[in-house]
């Protein structure tokens, strides 16, 4: 069940279709508003269909890509499937949502604690280098 006010905000966004699927790095969902997620279909045509690792890497993105919608209560209603792949079933069905750029991440509350909440330090500060260095050398970036 997402609140009122934040079913509110997202009007715009609904309005225009979601889309759920598995994230490729953790275990959580991914809620895609549909104009992004068209964004990033567009990024999978530039791959080739003759070239094995490509297709590989399509079947394994595209795996559990769920055009998504909320009921008349509010409710957001996940596949089981879904569910099972971020272990939110299996751990009480306590949810954590997390804004991330143009997407929203569904967590089980444990997995959202034990990867990002219980994350070491000493980790995160040397990711921040790390992504740093990224933007810095990333010839789109406007800074």
């Amino acid at each position: 069940m997402f609140p009122a006010k934040l079913r509110k905000q997202l009007e715009p966004v609904i309005s225009s279709g979601l889309v759920l699927n598995r994230d490729i790095f953790e275990k959580c969902l991914i809620l895609y508003p549909k104009p992004e997620w068209d964004r990033v279909n567009a990024e999978m045509s530039r791959l080739s269909r003759y070239d094995r690792k490509h297709q590989l890497f399509q079947r394994k993105f595209m795996k559990g890509a769920t055009l998504v919608d909320f009921d008349s209560t509010g409710r957001l209603l996940l596949p089981a499937a879904l569910l099972d792949y971020a272990m939110i079933s299996e751990h009480g069905n306590e949810l954590v949502v997390s804004g991330v750029g143009e997407t929203m991440e569904i967590w089980s509350k444990k997995q959202y604690e034990d990867v990002v909440l219980n994350a070491d330090d000493d980790d995160l500060s040397a990711l921040i280098e790390d992504v740093r260095k990224d933007i810095e050398r990333d010839p789109n970036n406007k800074e």
